[in-house]
């Protein structure tokens, strides 16, 4: 592979289905280089290694050794280890969602990266959707009254190790917390597990300090995949498909005809159809990472917005065992 000039030396640790995504945009974007990757599966490592053309590191501390920016994306019970081994080895870090399995984790991964002075992107990849990206410039000029989130799809073995909340709620706290950032003051949660021993349908309510209210489904038992986004606004209403990355916003409107004789007619709201651009949110977030290390600007999803969405899942979870007792 011919080294690209001032780029950013980047390594993949962790190549299950997420890290091969990381390994395909990263291979493909002139910001940085891409130099290896390591999995305890050292064959399917070896894989991609080869596809690549890079290298298969042994060990995460050889990569971290090679590498300026370390794209971690493994099982969410490694991440503190390896957050701050990362950051020890003077790495940025890019850490796959959540960032941590509980608040205090959270917060030892982003000290550490604090303290070495290095850069912490936490992987909530929807904040990228070009949707969202068009969403929060339209939401500027309006006056938000309730957001209802609604993330529904198959059961998917893939995830076991966390409930639905953690694994796709998540993803729309993120949201809510990139448009809302605001103290909670009332939080109400119901849930069920089905088909595991982890919490697999959940259901939030939550009013915050300003009196917005946001209400948030979860789960992975609904046969049919959904990922929706209605916004009432007091002079709009705001319809966020995800998957077919469309803004739908309907306004009232003050319509009058006057054509010097009696006739009738059926007023109806005005419909605006918002162009949301082709991107891929992977690359999204890839190039807000890379802008914020080489020009020292703020990231979205921090530190300090990640343990946020951790501690309020956590809320949530524990709602819903105090209501199922």
């Amino acid at each position: 592979m011919i080294p690209k000039m001032n780029a950013l030396r980047v390594g993949v640790v962790g190549t299950g289905s997420m890290g091969r995504n990381h390994l395909r945009v990263l291979s493909t974007m002139s910001q940085f280089e891409l130099i290896g990757c390591y999995d305890q599966d050292t064959n399917r490592c070896k894989q991609f290694a080869e596809q690549y053309g890079i290298t298969a590191f042994e060990s995460a501390e050889q990569l971290f050794n090679e590498v300026d920016v370390a794209h971690i994306v493994v099982p969410s019970v490694l991440h503190l280890e390896l957050g701050i081994a990362a950051a020890e080895h003077g790495c940025h870090v890019l850490m796959e969602k959540p960032l941590a399995l509980n608040v205090d984790d959270a917060q030892k991964i982003t000290d550490a990266c604090e303290a070495a002075g290095v850069k912490l992107c936490v992987g909530h990849v929807e904040r990228f959707n070009p949707v969202v990206s068009s969403l929060m410039s339209i939401i500027e000029s309006e006056d938000l009254i309730s957001l209802d989130f609604r993330r529904m799809s198959p059961l998917y073995t893939r995830v076991s190790d966390t409930s639905v909340v953690m694994d796709l709620m998540i993803h729309d706290i993120d949201v809510l917390n990139a448009i809302c950032p605001e103290p909670i003051v009332r939080l109400q949660a119901q849930g069920a597990c089905i088909f595991t021993d982890k919490i697999d349908f959940a259901q939030a309510l939550i009013t915050l300090s300003s009196g917005k209210m946001a209400s948030l489904i979860a789960s992975r038992v609904t046969e049919s995949k959904i990922r929706s986004l209605q916004i009432n606004a007091k002079h709009a209403f705001i319809d966020v498909d995800y998957l077919a990355r469309t803004v739908e916003i309907s306004r009232k409107t003050q319509f009058a005809l006057d054509v010097g004789y009696p006739v009738q007619y059926t007023q109806e709201n005005i419909i605006e159809k918002v162009f949301v651009p082709l991107e891929e949110p992977l690359r999204a977030e890839f190039e807000h990472f890379f802008q914020a290390i080489v020009n020292d600007k703020p990231i979205g999803p921090d530190g300090k917005m990640g343990r946020r969405a951790i501690e309020m899942c956590t809320q949530i979870e524990q709602a819903i065992l105090d209501v199922r007792g």
